[in-house]
């Protein structure tokens, strides 16, 4: 009779083990530190760090924007970009503790180019659909953890509150200062990001994201959109098809010579934000210029992608 007893507080304990471990898997992601103060995996706080508000012993994801500054922005397209990767919408569309870098494409060469913004997203203490973003009753006080948001929010999007100074990082990186650049190298950036260790944007992130804001003009001396997208006119009117691209040697060479590995490209997704100039509302542009890209992403292995299009501004 004893012995089943104990057989059966053992089966009971061991229930309650497994009960707990998955509903502690369900509440915290693999990597996910506990508390913000976690002795094996604390967040880091120093603002040197390029890795401030990360996780010191995990890498839970990575959200990498491109933004094209080689054409000049206009203040409707700088608050359609603002109100797509800053403020709320970077707050809902990215999990707590998943690091966020900002690059610019503009007349440096990617190779020379700095990565202007790297931390993470801290997490807000309040309930969201991401697991883990809810303050840790057990080792986190609320005020605290909202306190540490709030300074997060003020280094890396505009205040909301008039009153409040602003010292955000996307105040200096938007703005309408930006210089007409000689070449727009995106398909260049976009391998840069991919292939170079020190973007820190590798497979080891189990979800990654590269937003890529553009109006998706390549122009190098080694081939340019504005001449593969003129046809009979003096200005981009319709592209020609990626295959017609891919006839020049040249051209298909340097692509496939510069084709991401398979595994750089795991659990990865692409969001194309789709910038319009004046130029590119001519009838026929968007849709072929589109296509162009789509293709190009099938033909260097690039299958979850997304593309949106900004609205005309006039």
């Amino acid at each position: 009779m004893m012995c089943r007893k104990l057989k059966s507080l053992a089966i009971f304990l061991v229930l309650i083990f497994l009960s707990t471990s998955l509903a502690h898997a369900k509440k915290f992601p693999a990597g996910y530190p506990e508390c913000w103060l976690d002795s094996k995996n604390p967040i880091i706080l120093d603002n040197k760090d390029p890795n401030q508000f990360c996780p010191l012993n995990s890498k839970l994801g990575h959200k990498f924007f491109l933004v094209d500054f080689t054409s000049p922005l206009k203040q409707p397209q700088i608050d359609w970009i603002s109100g797509r990767i800053f403020g709320n919408a970077l707050v809902k569309e990215t999990p707590p503790y998943h690091k966020i870098s900002y690059m610019k494409i503009d007349n440096t060469p990617p190779q020379s180019q700095e990565i202007s913004y790297s931390k993470c997203r801290f997490k807000t203490g309040n309930k969201s659909k991401f697991d883990g973003e809810e303050a840790n009753s057990g080792c986190e006080g609320v005020n605290k953890i909202n306190e540490m948001f709030y300074l997060w929010s003020l280094l890396t999007s505009k205040p909301t509150d008039s009153g409040v100074e602003d010292i955000s990082f996307e105040s200096k990186f938007l703005n309408l200062n930006n210089k007409k650049s000689d070449n727009s190298l995106i398909f260049e950036y976009l391998f840069h990001v991919l292939r170079e260790t020190k973007t820190d944007f590798t497979s080891e992130y189990p979800e990654r994201e590269l937003v890529i804001v553009s109006d998706l003009m390549q122009h190098s001396d080694r081939f340019s959109f504005y001449r593969h997208c003129k046809i009979n006119s003096t200005v981009p009117n319709k592209c020609r098809s990626f295959e017609k691209l891919l006839k020049n040697k040249k051209v298909k060479n340097y692509i496939d010579d510069r084709k991401p590995k398979k595994e750089t490209l795991t659990n990865l997704k692409v969001t194309i934000l789709y910038i319009n100039h004046d130029y590119e509302t001519r009838d026929g542009l968007s849709s072929s210029l589109v296509t162009l890209w789509k293709d190009l992403f099938k033909y260097i292995g690039v299958e979850n992608y997304e593309i949106i299009k900004q609205l005309d501004i006039k």
